[in-house]
């Protein structure tokens, strides 16, 4: 399925970044059309499937999903006077029952606060710190613990529960700072430094490549079984990335930045920095992983956020990982076939070549490999972006665990078709990767890469795969597509790399900010409609903006690095421009 909008005359990455916007629109108003005569049903995760939709509406302006959202907002808000004990589930845990907050409510109030929005989370918020009486006490202020994974406002986990703290309680916190944010109150940001420093101080003193994912009181009573069960364990299996996977659907690497961001305590940072380490250690291949979407975004948000580049070879190294082997492998394949003619070479340089055609990093030698071959079998090897379609499979029979990051068994597979209908498995990097490359490299091929992936994905799914509204953390929906299922903490295809390539966002208090904000001239703080933009974040500093006119006369717009003064440029029509904000 190549870009329906896509243009011989436009720069490459344009026709990536229209077509990933339309199939975007398109899918937000189709899904609203399926959904707004719907009444909230009481998932606990209903409103988590229009994530994507809040950054969308920044960039580009979308008042339909904002008012869709405060539909499903003010479904739950009754729903929960039915349901609920004063602003939260009466029984439940850290993991599923912070979803519609942390996902939802706190995206909704960053982008467009009200006062409806920030009562439910406040109210939900009084119980991290125990600041409303006559409920269960969550928070052990002395020790600076949670003491249950098990939570709520009835009852919290008993003795064979207690005394353990898993990476999910990290989403409590989260919670915490957005009631900050909405009220200023210290006693939020207070809680929330003393608890992320006692897990920084724990990473820091820990080899780096085994982060703790259990923090175990001395009167621990809790089972192994219970432990397992509350750091996400039966997602996955013996990968080297095992004890890093829990961290990144409970938010760790967020949390500790965004402390960070507020107060300047390095050794959040640090720790921040740890699990990113943590992600290109030996073998463990998270980048160059086609399903491992968290990894780039969380490498890009870093460097942004901090100003520490010094990750950056070692991701650039593991992104490229087995590139050269392959490279001359098939070249010496490809001359014993040509010495010999034995079909069996054939065979193994063809698998090969398909191991690489898809992949940016790839060079010229890729289409001198292909020409060799087709002069020798007759034929080309026959995929590659211009031979192939792109194709979904969903797959969700294998139930065995899934190692690595950012990965469930429900998950959709990429894959490509050939002229014959045969299928291959995609053996790219995935798009935030190729984000976080062009973040570092400055690459325009990466970028392409990464928008036409996204753009192609999106179209996908929003033809074949439900929107996400009955089971939002699940794996095979649109919205798992976009924002990312429940093993992605937040980072999808369009969270993870669309939004950081069109505008620098990265994540602050659950929701994505643009680092560069655009001004159309009726005064919007959104992209022109004729106009596409690419951004490249340099760490700690400014951005370095490629502008794309896709009109037939000059369009004026205004740019701004977050929160300077406008700067106003006139786009000549069908080129690009080059802007630097310092």
């Amino acid at each position: 399925m190549s870009s329906s909008n896509a243009s011989p005359h436009r720069a490459a990455w344009a026709d990536g970044f229209f077509a990933t916007r339309d199939r975007m629109r398109a899918w937000i108003r189709a899904a609203i059309k399926r959904h707004r005569a719907i009444p909230y049903q009481g998932g606990h995760d209903e409103g988590t499937f229009i994530s994507s939709w809040f950054g969308f509406h920044q960039l580009f302006g979308a008042p339909e999903a904002l008012e869709f959202a405060r539909f499903l907002r003010d479904g739950f808000a009754d729903w929960s006077r039915e349901q609920m004990l004063h602003g939260f589930y009466a029984e439940g845990e850290a993991h599923h029952q912070t979803e519609i907050f942390t996902f939802f409510l706190c995206r909704l109030w960053r982008v467009a606060p009200d006062d409806r929005t920030a009562e439910l989370i406040v109210d939900a918020a009084h119980h991290v710190g125990n600041w409303v009486e006559g409920f269960p006490e969550w928070y052990d202020h002395a020790g600076h613990r949670f003491l249950s994974w098990r939570i709520g406002t009835r009852s919290i986990g008993g003795p064979s529960s207690r005394g353990y703290e898993v990476p999910d309680h990290f989403r409590l916190v989260q919670l915490a700072l957005t009631a900050h944010d909405i009220t200023g109150e210290q006693r939020y940001l207070d809680l929330s430094t003393a608890y992320a420093g006692r897990w920084a101080d724990a990473i820091l003193e820990a080899p780096v490549d085994e982060p703790p994912t259990v923090l175990r009181s001395g009167e621990s009573a809790a089972d192994e079984g219970e432990v397992f069960r509350a750091i996400g364990a039966h997602h996955h299996g013996g990968s080297p990335l095992e004890r890093v996977e829990p961290h990144v659907p409970a938010g760790t690497v967020d949390v500790l930045l965004d402390l960070f961001a507020m107060t300047g305590e390095d050794r959040l940072a640090q720790a921040a920095r740890r699990i990113c380490e943590a992600m290109l250690g030996a073998g463990a291949h998270a980048l160059r992983d086609p399903y491992s979407n968290p990894p780039g975004a969380l490498l890009s948000r870093y460097r942004a956020e901090t100003g520490d580049s010094s990750l950056d070879d070692a991701a650039i190294a593991q992104m490229q990982e087995g590139i050269e082997e392959t490279l001359v492998g098939l070249d010496g394949i490809l001359r014993l076939l040509e010495r010999t003619r034995v079909s069996g070479y054939a065979l193994a340089a063809h698998r090969l070549y398909v191991s690489l055609a898809d992949n940016p990093f790839v060079d010229d030698r890729l289409e001198d490999a292909a020409q060799l071959y087709e002069r020798l079998v007759g034929r080309r090897p026959g995929v590659g972006r211009r031979e192939e379609t792109p194709a979904m499979v969903i797959e969700t029979l294998n139930r065995k665990p899934v190692a690595g990051i950012g990965k469930r068994q429900d998950m959709v597979r990429w894959a490509w078709e050939d002229h014959f209908g045969s299928l291959r498995p995609t053996h790219a990097p995935p798009p935030p990767t190729l984000m976080l490359a062009w973040q570092i490299l400055g690459d325009e091929r990466t970028a392409t890469s990464a928008l036409r992936t996204v753009a192609d994905r999106m179209a996908l799914a929003s033809s074949a795969l439900c929107d996400g509204r009955t089971h939002g953390c699940g794996g095979s929906s649109t919205g798992s597509v976009a924002s990312g299922h429940g093993r992605d903490g937040g980072y999808g295809n369009v969270t993870g790399a669309f939004f950081p390539l069109a505008a620098g966002m990265i994540r602050r208090l659950c929701q994505e900010q643009p680092r560069v904000r655009f001004r159309r001239a009726d005064g919007a703080e959104h992209l022109p409609e004729s106009v596409a933009s690419l951004v490249r974040s340099l760490p700690a500093a400014g951005a370095e903006v490629l502008l794309w006119n896709d009109a037939d006369e000059p369009v004026s717009i205004d740019l701004a690095l977050r929160n300077t003064p406008w700067r106003s440029v006139m786009l000549p029509p069908r080129e690009v421009t080059e802007v630097e904000l310092p």
